[in-house]
């Protein structure tokens, strides 16, 4: 058996040659092998303490060792070694040994230490423990845990290389430590950098998620105003061409003209600035429809009373509010001179509204422009549903649920 110096040059030794790099950097789970067998010990355990929080590596990994005795689970949770009020060993207390010339360990007859009178054992399972306190540079950064097999009690010249062993591996457990510290801040590197490769990823589907809605205002709530104002220019223009344009009749078409380019205006730079229409937010919903249908000619909007009386939440206000909208406006380009009406009501499910036309209408498998508002509604929990006949026109109901 390897004793003192010998013990403590293997040791060593074994320290050099651990690696300082890759996932076993740092371990020092060969050193407590090493000694473990070179001992004859159940177990052992070192532990170093970084930034306050006890690190193991403990020999064997496993409960239960062969030929008996205590494992590194059985002695080494729950006995004196993990008590305490700080839940760590005060290495430094441990009353064993009073050096060579005397304490426990020289006394009995056979000189091997009668461990069973020791105050702090190893608990229900094997044999008894035993610790060290490890210093570097004066300062306690850990300690020297080990477990006796019933069957082969320490004796005094074991606890001497024992000592002798921990006095040596102040630099081994400071350098596994800085090791250990290195790896937490690379790791704690990594996940910021997850972090924040995140947080871009979430940004900018935000951003793109707002671009959409962007592009679905505009689509929803300039269409209708733009596709207004294209039929009364062409009407103005068939006229004048027609000779059915007097004077004042013409100052006053282009005055209409100039005021619904106005509003077109207005409307724009609100829906680009992600304001909600003024009426709509302060009126409601049926006096924000009417007066945007306003500029649809042959349109009729219809609203229940109890849909007048009261207000919806504002998401629910604004996704009814534009899919009317590109309804009507949809309903106005693939029918044109056809009459629309608009109707709102509730209904035990929600809010519910239907835009339908008298056109000749229209080819639904592959309408794009069903996804806008189909889109917007689910937001807010709603659906939409389309028929459309030949020679009958076409029908769209949806309903919120509230």
């Amino acid at each position: 058996m390897l004793i003192g110096s010998e013990l403590v040059a293997q040791v060593l030794r074994r320290a050099v040659e651990l690696p300082v790099t890759g996932p076993r950097g740092g371990d020092l789970t060969p050193l407590a092998e090493l000694i473990g067998r070179r001992l004859d010990l159940a177990a052992v355990r070192l532990r170093m303490f970084v930034d306050g929080r006890p690190v193991d590596h403990t020999w064997p990994a496993v409960r239960g060792t062969p030929g008996g005795g205590a494992a590194a689970g059985g002695v080494f949770d729950g006995g004196a070694f993990d008590g305490g009020a700080s839940g760590d060993v005060a290495f430094g207390d441990v009353a064993f040994g009073g050096g060579s010339d005397g304490g426990a360990f020289d006394g009995g007859a056979s000189g091997d230490v009668a461990f069973g009178d020791v105050a702090f054992g190893g608990g229900s399972d094997g044999g008894p423990a035993a610790a060290w306190a490890v210093v570097y540079r004066g300062e306690e950064i850990g300690g020297l845990l080990v477990s006796t097999r019933a069957e082969h009690p320490i004796t005094s010249r074991t606890h001497r290389a024992l000592g002798d062993v921990a006095g040596a591996l102040g630099a081994v457990l400071a350098a596994a430590a800085a090791q250990e510290r290195r790896h937490a801040a690379a790791d704690a590197c990594w996940q910021a950098t997850a972090r924040i490769a995140d947080a871009r990823t979430r940004a900018a589907a935000d951003m793109e998620s707002e671009r959409h809605a962007l592009e679905r205002d505009l689509h929803d709530g300039a269409q209708l105003h733009l596709v207004s104002l294209q039929m009364a220019a062409a009407v103005v223009e068939h006229r004048l061409a027609a000779g059915e344009l007097p004077g004042p009749e013409l100052h006053e078409a282009l005055a209409d003209l100039g005021a619904r380019l106005e509003r077109g205006h207005t409307l724009l730079v609100e829906t680009a600035a992600g304001i909600t229409p003024p009426l709509l937010r302060t009126a409601g919903l049926e006096p924000a429809l009417a007066a945007a249908l306003r500029e649809a000619p042959g349109t009729a909007l219809e609203a229940g009373r109890d849909v007048r009386s009261r207000r919806y939440p504002p998401p629910v206000e604004s996704a009814v509010y534009f899919a009317c909208l590109e309804a009507v406006s949809n309903a106005r380009k693939h029918a044109p001179g056809a009459s629309v009406r608009v109707r709102l009501h509730s209904t035990y499910q929600g809010l519910a509204f239907t835009v339908e036309d008298d056109g000749p209408g229209m080819e639904l498998s592959g309408a794009v422009w069903l996804r806008g508002p189909r889109d917007r509604l689910a937001s807010v929990g709603g659906t939409l549903s389309v028929t459309s006949t030949p020679d009958a026109g076409t029908r769209i109901c949806a309903v919120v649920p509230f």
